[in-house]
């Protein structure tokens, strides 16, 4: 029985073998995904707060003072915002200071 196999299995790799060199093409290779292989399906990003890359298509954006930001949560856009909030008063407050002196 396992020479009956081993023998099927030589007739075929010998038939594809023999039609590869009469047609003189090789059997053409379609990517897994069906798209181009060179194509370029999305760009890493990395998030500012937590550090982490994630495509850019995915991430949550957020415009300010003009930048483009992406986060890769809601979460880490607001710890953003909580971070510039609390600098943006650290700074009105130092220059209040300086004003009293």
């Amino acid at each position: 029985m396992i020479r009956l196999i081993i023998f099927i299995i030589g007739v075929y790799i010998s038939y594809r073998i023999l039609k590869a060199w009469m047609t003189g093409a090789p059997i053409p290779k379609r990517p897994v995904s069906g798209k181009k292989r060179d194509a370029i399906d999305d760009v890493m990003i990395k998030d500012p707060v937590c550090q982490v890359y994630f495509p850019k298509r995915q991430g949550v954006h957020l415009r300010h003072q003009g930048e483009d930001f992406y986060f890769c949560s809601t979460r880490c856009r607001e710890r953003y915002l909580e971070m510039q909030n609390r600098l943006e008063h650290q700074d009105s407050n130092k220059g209040i200071d300086s004003q009293e002196r």
